[in-house]
């Protein structure tokens, strides 16, 4: 092959129709796209399976039309991404701000679909090497991405899972079940492995999910306890090839190492595969909301809900979504980001509407937009609206406060289901007086927004009155004993518990996919092609 010629045999934008099994990363403005399994264009009325062995990249820093996405989309060059990375699907696609390093690793092998032009440069990736692209992030640029030594001992083949999640404090990612795909090509695997991989050692290890198998094709979401740990949230999918329903939530905190298991409460979503899902925190930490959009269960779904933590509550903030832009129809294995503070960005994922890819997201028009603040899809893209999160009406309708925060509600109605979940979830998060954003907002005739509630306010005023009350006759009660007690040490202790500030974690990205070549159980009768 020429220096000059093109080493892809077809174009990331022209001819494409559908992606999935890709991974996502928010990051300096950007929306960067792994490859995937793809749905190509041949000619105008024939398409086929093939590999997006691309990284693309949405340029998010400017405002445009999402009819319009190609207009600021994009591929990382050769320069910069190798022909010969590894062409895979859901692979753990991690940012160590550490580092400042973009960590690419594990994935199930994609039907090539002869999209790589010399076969010699076609990669399914190897067990023990990753790869890592160092990031500037003055100029928001790359070096080019190397292949690197991770070891793993006793690593069989190169590990699948949806359910991943990355600790950016300890600097430690960890995938949840999934399969594992051996070197001989030979049918993936269904495992109980828990992967941990250390971002300072750039070393895997890996243990044993304790609750059993969970399938590829659930969810992982990270979430910040109050003193601290990070809890990941597991559900959906299937566990030991049973199918999960929304009622149950596992959790693993990594801190200890141990499992715990917790029933949600409120109308839960259908139990389903293939979904995306994403946190995002009000603004004075009082409550986070899980946000889960699409998926497949008995039948393709469009709607999105919201868990909102730690009251495990679920609430529905849209039955359905438009089957046309600015909607996205229902969805196989979209992925989901935040972007803006209040915006749910939703990539790619198989259309179903009328069967599996039978629409096309022509010229990677696959892009698709949820205000929350506004609870609308919505067609044009404002760069500059970046006001921050307002808790949903119907959400804190369920959990108290407003939209700025105040959740009243600390736990499930009926408690947590251990003492040890009481414990982990159990101390308040600090809150933060309610904050107005400068940024405008758009209008809409569907906004949770709503005007203040004076009886609050009056409410506020007049508690406050009374506790300052108590606490001056407090405190002049206290002067008067202390006169007249002797220097015993026990009459001048006052023990006071620390307060705990509950970090922010808005958005770490989660994960979905298909993957070359494996029949699997599924309910519905959409064909599904090469998937995972």
């Amino acid at each position: 092959m020429s220096a000059s010629e093109n080493p892809y045999t077809l174009d990331p934008f022209d001819n494409f129709c559908a992606i999935s099994g890709h991974q996502t990363l928010f990051l300096g403005e950007k929306l960067y796209i792994t490859p995937g399994f793809a749905r190509v264009y041949i000619s105008p009325d024939v398409n086929r399976t093939a590999s997006s062995p691309w990284i693309r990249v949405i340029d998010l820093s400017s405002s445009f039309s999402l009819d319009q996405t190609r207009s600021v989309s994009s591929v990382l060059p050769t320069s910069i991404i190798p022909v010969d990375i590894p062409n895979v699907q859901v692979p753990a696609f991690w940012f160590d701000s550490f580092s400042s390093s973009i960590i690419y690793a594990q994935g199930v092998p994609t039907v090539e679909g002869g999209v790589i032009r010399d076969p010699s440069l076609r990669s399914f990736g190897s067990r023990g090497k990753s790869w890592i692209g160092n990031y500037d992030s003055r100029n928001q640029s790359f070096a080019p991405w190397e292949e690197v030594d991770t070891p793993f001992n006793e690593q069989r083949g190169l590990a699948s899972s949806f359910r991943k999640v990355f600790d950016p404090v300890k600097r430690k990612g960890y995938i949840y079940g999934g399969s594992v795909q051996p070197d001989d090509g030979s049918t993936r695997i269904p495992n109980r492995q828990l992967l941990t991989y250390d971002a300072a050692t750039m070393i895997w290890t890996n243990g044993t999910t304790e609750p059993g198998v969970f399938d590829v094709f659930g969810t992982a979401i990270p979430y910040r306890a109050p003193r601290g740990e990070l809890l990941s949230l597991i559900f959906g999918g299937r566990l030991n090839d049973a199918q999960l329903d929304m009622d149950t939530i596992y959790i693993h905190d990594t801190e200890s190492n141990t499992w715990h298991k917790q029933r949600t409460n409120g109308p839960m979503p259908n139990g389903r595969q293939h979904f995306c899902a994403i946190p995002i925190t009000s603004a004075d930490n009082s409550s986070t909301q899980v946000i889960i959009y699409g998926g497949l269960g008995s039948g393709p779904y469009s709607d999105i809900f919201a868990l909102s933590l730690p009251s495990f509550t679920w609430t529905r903030l849209e039955a359905s979504s438009p089957d046309l832009l600015p909607g996205p129809s229902s969805r196989l294995q979209p992925t989901c980001n935040i972007i803006n503070n209040h915006i749910l960005a939703v990539f790619g994922g198989r259309n179903l509407a009328d069967g599996d890819t039978a629409r096309c997201d022509n010229n990677q028009n696959a892009l698709f937009m949820y205000d929350l603040n506004e609870r609308e899809w919505i067609m044009n893209y404002n760069a500059s609206n970046k006001a921050i999160y307002r808790v949903p009406e119907d959400v804190y309708r369920a959990i108290g406060g407003n939209e700025f925060g105040g959740a009243t509600r600390n736990g499930p109605p009926d408690g947590f289901d251990t003492p040890q979940l009481d414990e982990l979830f159990g101390a308040k998060t600090s809150q933060t007086p309610p904050i107005e954003s400068d940024t405008p907002q758009t209008g809409s005739s569907r906004t949770n927004r709503r005007s203040p509630n004076i009886g609050a306010i009056v409410g506020g005023v007049v508690g406050g009155i009374i506790i300052a009350a108590i606490v001056i006759a407090y405190l002049i009660w206290r002067r008067r004993r202390k006169t007249r007690q002797t220097n015993d040490p026990s009459h001048n202790e006052l023990l006071s518990r620390p307060g705990i500030q509950a970090e922010s974690h808005n958005g770490v990205q989660n994960e979905l996919l298909p993957i070359a070549g494996e029949s699997q159980r599924r309910t519905t009768p959409f064909r599904m092609g090469h998937d995972i």
